[in-house]
């Protein structure tokens, strides 16, 4: 694979070789540096839309909705879809992209699907390099959709200019989301399914959780499946992106993102590295530790010192 040719390919937005490169940093954790070293200084133009929530809110269809509309509209988008892995191939187990087949037609549209790949927090590894890929091919918008997350999953925040969090009636006691960690990095609430019976509820929870954090975030009624509520969610959306504030709330997060995304290649690159120089100490070790003759940190210990040999 000659890795010039396809960064050549993404800086023009070619598909086929955004595609590859997308594959290529998610396969190759080692030498993904390859592309995004080659990109990087095209990087930091495009608007970075997080869609994140628990499992059944109907993200990837709000996701699909919202991506129409902003086509629509004359812009090119890319949607990043992560999904849980298959424990068998690694790759993604549901497949948005099937979910969202009718973009692939859109002109100025593309969708990849990224499967977690034992990574928590809701991405995945890779998605930070896919961020600079389709950045660096010019799309005005990456929209980010995270698999079904939990109270502490938030890493969509260290990734995202602007972070959506779709909750729906009906999912269980409403009051819980107060604890939520999710709720605090949210700046939108899209309160989906808008039409089921409970929504009020959830309304006046959203509304108790805005007095009680003296915030004052912003509640969309939408019903993804109909396209209602979408029109006046991208309105709101697209000028709240090109304020001032946005950008200065970009500067600020710039360097925890970095930061963030650093110590995330160090984790990974460190595992790669322990991994070929252990050999089978690793085995020999581990049989020690289940016969409690050693402990975890133990040989965590020698794996480290053997690193720093």
């Amino acid at each position: 694979m000659e890795i010039e040719k396809i960064v050549e390919g993404v800086l023009k937005g070619d598909t086929r070789s955004i595609a590859k490169a997308i594959t290529f940093v998610e396969n190759n954790p080692s030498d993904a540096d390859r592309v995004v070293n080659a990109i990087f200084d095209k990087t930091g133009n495009a608007k970075v839309v997080g869609i994140t929530g628990p499992p059944g809110a109907g993200k990837s269809t709000l996701t699909d909705k919202i991506t129409k509309n902003l086509a629509e509209r004359g812009f090119k988008v890319g949607v990043i879809a992560i999904d849980p892995s298959s424990p068998f191939s690694g790759g993604a187990v549901l497949g948005d992209r099937i979910r969202m087949n009718s973009l692939s037609t859109i002109k100025g549209v593309y969708v990849r699907s990224m499967a977690t790949r034992g990574m928590l927090g809701g991405l995945n590894r890779a998605c930070l390099d896919a961020i600079d890929i389709l950045d660096a091919a010019n799309f005005d918008f990456v929209i980010v959709e995270t698999v079904g997350v939990g109270q502490d999953e938030v890493d969509i925040i260290k990734v995202s200019d602007i972070n959506l969090v779709v909750l729906v009636p009906g999912l269980g006691d409403e009051i819980q989301a107060l604890k939520a960690g999710i709720m605090e990095i949210a700046d939108i609430f899209v309160v989906n399914k808008s039409d089921r019976d409970g929504v009020d509820k959830l309304l006046t929870v959203l509304s108790h959780f805005n007095s009680m954090t003296d915030k004052n975030i912003p509640v969309f009624q939408t019903v993804a499946t109909e396209g209602k509520g979408i029109d006046k969610l991208v309105d709101f959306i697209l000028p709240l992106l090109s304020k001032g504030d946005l950008k200065e709330k970009r500067k600020k997060r710039l360097f925890e993102r970095l930061k963030y995304r650093i110590m995330k290649i160090i984790q990974e690159k460190t595992v790669e590295v322990i991994m070929e120089k252990s050999g089978n100490i690793i085995d020999r070790e581990l049989i020690k530790v289940a016969e409690r003759e050693s402990t975890p940190y133990k040989l965590a210990q020698t794996l480290m010192e053997l690193l720093c040999k």
